[in-house]
């Protein structure tokens, strides 16, 4: 598998930071309602090609939605989110604690007024990496600083300016350099609210 170097890893962050800065740009250029918001939930996370199981951990943080179009919209975000994974060892488990800042920008499609769906890409800066295992909890290093990923999902708003959501996000980034290959896995259920 072809393993990116850091200085790849540079470039492809500036790149993505440069086209989601210039698409927002042209998108809230043509909005039509702005609006913000705060938002926060549960995150069921895994990693990928390792023997894990899901850890159960959360997310909190902002957005903003730009409504362009009677049934589009842009919505960028700026969360702080728990993933990692849980290893199950003989009498014992290992729980690897990732926090990350993540960024994604959601194109959103409203069926109904109430109702859309959503996907787009997302950029995760690694904030913290902890292995607990026997109740002692440590830093650990070889994780990679930068997360390249990707995001779908669906939600309601209600009336009231409260919104519930449902969320899969996953990693095109391999975590760390070995013989596995672990990319991030999350799913997301929360509750929004938008200031109007």
């Amino acid at each position: 598998m072809l393993l990116l170097s850091p200085i790849h890893l540079h470039i492809m962050k500036k790149l993505f930071l440069t086209v989601i800065i210039a698409a927002g740009a042209t998108f809230a250029a043509q909005a039509q309602d702005i609006s913000f918001g705060v938002k926060g939930g549960l995150n069921v996370a895994s990693m990928t090609d390792v023997d894990a199981s899901s850890k159960i951990s959360g997310h909190i943080g902002g957005f903003a939605n730009f409504k362009f179009q009677k049934s589009w919209a842009i919505q960028p975000e700026l969360l702080f989110s728990g993933q990692g994974a849980r290893v199950d060892l003989p009498g014992d488990d290992l729980k690897y604690a990732l926090s990350y800042i993540n960024i994604p920008v959601l194109f959103q499609y409203y069926f109904l007024p109430e109702f859309y769906a959503e996907a787009g890409p997302q950029l995760g800066i690694l904030a913290s990496s902890r292995v607990k295992r026997g109740g002692v909890s440590e830093d650990v290093d070889g994780f990679k600083s930068v997360d390249i990923g990707s995001a779908i999902g669906v939600g309601y708003k209600f009336p009231i300016n409260v919104g519930v959501y449902a969320r899969y996000t996953f990693g095109f980034t391999d975590l760390i350099d070995g013989l596995a290959d672990p990319r991030n896995s999350v799913f997301q259920i929360g509750a929004s609210y938008t200031f109007k």
